[in-house]
């Protein structure tokens, strides 16, 4: 009795819907053809790119421990997933920072708290979090964004993307043959840097490098200086009996796949 008024519930997707259609021949054991069915309209891209439609969620927080003057409140500054750890931390009053893991000589927790913007003691747009540095190929620093190719899990996405292009390039859903052949074309050639103004421009329909070569210039310089301190740990190979019990022991769910 009473736990609303106690609860904090937050809803944060991971990543925008997937709009890839790949019907291909099976490159192992457990794969198969892979399809989409989302919908990101009218955001450009979807899952597994740094396109808009890939990294730009929905989120919500609420509950009764969230102050009423905040309740139906938006909130457009940038948080990124990461975040809500730091964010938790601070709510439950607890140090976020890993004593061990610098021990070990591991980098420090990339988290801010968001709770001071979220409970409205900071004003909207005054957020601690400035950039997102959303993978080796792709920044996110004030207003601007810079992408400059595609990362994909050769594991997860049996398709090979040229280096310097973007896949998915373009507005559409990801069911039918447009999908299909939307993830079967080159993609835009963005190896220099193709810039973009997210805020005026959500969408990413106007590229503006040439325009702003300075801009383009200093995000470039950003990105490159943050890829020297990407923490890639050995994780193993994949095992590809794990992958089929995985995916196809329990009847259409993915389940349990260590010691099984």
């Amino acid at each position: 009795k009473g736990m609303w008024e106690n609860t904090l519930m937050i809803l944060s997707s991971d990543n925008g819907g997937p709009i890839y259609g790949l019907p291909v021949a099976p490159t192992k054991p457990y794969a198969r053809g892979v399809y989409g069915g989302a919908n990101n309209l009218p955001l450009r891209g979807g899952k597994v790119t740094d396109w808009e439609g890939g990294v730009r969620v929905n989120a919500f927080v609420s509950g009764g421990a969230l102050p009423v003057k905040q309740r139906g409140r938006i909130v457009n500054d940038y948080i990124h997933v990461a975040d809500w750890y730091a964010t938790l931390c601070d709510i439950a009053g607890v140090d976020p920072h890993d004593a061990k893991a610098e021990a070990a000589n591991l980098p420090p927790i990339d988290s801010k708290s968001m709770w001071p913007l979220i409970r409205g003691d900071i004003p909207l747009g005054s957020g601690p979090r400035k950039e997102i540095h959303l993978s080796e190929k792709a920044l996110i620093s004030g207003r601007y964004k810079i992408v400059t190719g595609a990362v994909i899990d050769d594991d997860l996405i049996p398709i090979k993307v040229e280096e310097g292009h973007m896949w998915l390039d373009g507005h559409y859903v990801g069911w039918g043959t447009q999908a299909i052949e939307a993830s079967f074309k080159k993609g835009r050639y963005c190896g220099n840097g193709c810039l973009f103004d997210i805020l005026s421009d959500p969408n990413e329909d106007h590229e503006l490098s040439e325009s702003m070569p300075e801009m383009t210039k200093q995000l470039l310089g950003r990105l490159q200086e943050l890829n020297k301190n990407n923490f890639r740990p050995d994780r193993g190979e994949t095992v590809d009996w794990a992958c089929d019990v995985f995916m196809n022991k329990y009847g259409g769910f993915y389940g349990p796949f260590v010691d099984v």
